[in-house]
């Protein structure tokens, strides 16, 4: 694989961890020494950074909490890049359609590093058995249900790199058991439906299906989100039959099995 870290500007690699660092939810609001301690350069590297995005507008700070946050062009870009962002805009009617259909939150997932998925679309539901997430959080591929999908469509390789020998410990995951998981995994269909009470968050129900490109790689993962308690298992049916209606009519191009 052909080193690309030769080809990387310092200044401008700093300036993207910076952006990344405040997309985060718990870290959108920080000051100069969490910032610069989190991305572990020097405080007056980050400053003249900070300083530079601050011009640009992508970077806001403010002189009562002595915090930086994302700016009003961060904004822009964010709109403009969701504009043209595929598998956003592919996931937004389904999106609207399991609000509409369900009151609870939809949001769309994506791989965003080797180990990590992110919220990068949400459609908030009404119902009081909805959660609420926000765009931007990250979380660990094998800590939450729908990284089962990412699995399911990693070839061999990817899966050595994806999957160890112990698996992490989850809330309904108790005894790692990583061949399990993997039949787990394998036994996924592009037109199917996984459901789950409380495997990242207790109390959470999770009811995701796969958003498949025209190659047949997984684009993202489309998940409905609601309170576990708030449904009985004969409750879930028609949350699950509108899912699977979505996957078939998402993934009527791909050939099951």
């Amino acid at each position: 694989m052909k080193d690309e870290s030769k080809y990387l500007a310092p200044a401008v690699d700093t300036a993207a961890r910076v952006l990344e660092f405040l997309s985060r939810y718990r870290t959108s609001q920080s000051t100069l020494s969490e910032i610069a301690s989190a991305l572990e350069v020097p405080k007056s590297t980050c400053l003249r950074v900070l300083m530079t995005l601050s011009r640009h507008g992508l970077v806001s700070y403010s002189e009562d909490s002595k915090r930086y946050s994302l700016g009003f062009f961060a904004v822009v870009l964010g709109a403009r890049a969701e504009e043209g962002h595929s598998a956003i805009n592919r996931a937004r009617p389904f999106m609207t359609e399991i609000v509409e259909h369900s009151g609870l939150t939809a949001a769309l997932v994506q791989r965003v590093s080797d180990d990590r998925l992110m919220y990068v679309a949400k459609s908030d539901g009404a119902a009081i058995s909805t959660v609420h997430v926000s765009v931007g959080n990250r979380f660990p591929i094998l800590q939450v249900s729908y990284g089962k999908w990412y699995v399911a469509f990693a070839d061999a390789e990817q899966r050595e790199a994806m999957v160890p020998a112990v698996l992490p410990t989850t809330a309904t995951r108790l005894t790692p058991d990583r061949d399990t998981y993997l039949a787990e995994c394998d036994a996924l269909d592009p037109h199917g439906v996984l459901v789950s009470r409380g495997e990242y968050a207790p109390g959470v129900l999770a009811v995701s299906i796969p958003l498949v490109d025209h190659r047949g790689d997984l684009e993202g993962v489309v998940v409905a989100l609601g309170f576990s308690d708030s449904f009985e298992d004969d409750e879930l049916d028609p949350v699950r039959s509108m899912m699977q209606s979505i996957a078939m009519r998402c993934n009527a191009h791909v050939t099951a099995g």
